[in-house]
C-alpha cells in the first residue's frame, strides 16, 4: 500500500495461515530502505510483496531491524546471501549482540514460548535450530536522524526488547513502530502486556512517551498494518482510548 512519495507498506503472507506482516519500504534517488524482513524461509513471499507493489526488490541496499525477534529478521541472512550488490544491516547498538549471536535471542526464553500454542511453540523452536546470525553493519542510537528518503529519526524504545526501535519519516509523518504498539479492532494499543514480564511491559509503555512529539498521519504497526491518525491525536491519548 503507498502511504506517500517514497514510502511503502508491504504486505507479506506470515507463516500461519491468514495472517500477515507489515514490513516498510522508503527511498530516494540513491538509497532503498526495509524496514525487517520476516522469518526464514519468507524470501520468496517477500519478493511478491514488492513485485505487487511495483518496487523492485533488488534495488534494496540497506535494511534497518526494528529489533532481534525472529518474525523482522530471521530472513535477513537469506536475504543477503541472495543479494546482487552489499545490503547494509542498521539496527540498535542494544540489540547487535542478539543479531549477531553473540547473546541467546530474549524471545526464546522458556516462559514465552511455553505461553504459545503447541504448533506455533514447535514452529518457532524450529526456526531458531535454524537461526542464522547477521552482521550489524551500522549501530543506530536514540534520536539519529539518517538522510535517507528524505529524512528519518530514530527512537529507540525499549521494552519489547532491549534494542527495539520505532522511526518517524518526515515527509509522509509516518511512525514505524514495530512492536512497540498494535491494532485491535480497529483501534491501536501499546505492547503486548501477555508476551512481556511485568517490568518489560511498564518500560515498552514508558518508551511510547518518546513518540509523542512527532505530529503522525500515519501508523505503521507490523502486526496490525497501517492506522491512519486522521485526527492527530496525540500517541497517550490513542492508548488512553
Amino acid at each position: 500500500m503507498k502511504i506517500d512519495e517514497g514510502i511503502v507498506m508491504l504486505e507479506v503472507a506470515g507463516t500461519v495461515p491468514g495472517m500477515f506482516i507489515y514490513p516498510t519500504v522508503m527511498w530516494d534517488s540513491e538509497n532503498m530502505v526495509l524496514v525487517d524482513v520476516g522469518y526464514g524461509g519468507q524470501l520468496d513471499a517477500l519478493k511478491y510483496a514488492f513485485n505487487k507493489e511495483g518496487i523492485e526488490f533488488n534495488k534494496i541496499n540497506k535494511v534497518i531491524i526494528t529489533h532481534q525477534d525472529l518474525d523482522h529478521f530471521g530472513g535477513l541472512a537469506d536475504m543477503i546471501e541472495a543479494s546482487h550488490h552489499p545490503i547494509e544491516v542498521l539496527a540498535h547498538e542494544e540489540d547487535k549482540p542478539y543479531l549477531q549471536g553473540d547473546k541467546p535471542l530474549v524471545r526464546l526464553n522458556a516462559n514465552f514460548l511455553n505461553s504459545l500454542p503447541e504448533d506455533r511453540r514447535e514452529m518457532i523452536k524450529k526456526m531458531a535450530e535454524n537461526f542464522k546470525k547477521v552482521e550489524v553493519n551500522t549501530t543506530l542510537v536514540d534520536d539519529q536522524k539518517l538522510d535517507y528518503a528524505g529524512g528519518i529519526t530514530v527512537i529507540h524504545t525499549p521494552g519489547h526488547t532491549p534494542g527495539h526501535i520505532c522511526m518517524y519519516h518526515h515527509p509522509s509523518k509516518t511512525l514505524i513502530v514495530g512492536d512497540a504498539m498494535n491494532i485491535t479492532d480497529g483501534k491501536l494499543q501499546g505492547p503486548r502486556k501477555d508476551i512481556l514480564s511485568k517490568e518489560d511491559y511498564t518500560l515498552a509503555l514508558k518508551s511510547l512517551e518518546k513518540l509523542q512529539k512527532f505530529d503522525a498521519k500515519n501508523i505503521i504497526t507490523y502486526h496490525g498494518g497501517l492506522y491512519r491518525n486522521i485526527k492527530h491525536q496525540t500517541i497517550d491519548s490513542l492508548i488512553k482510548d
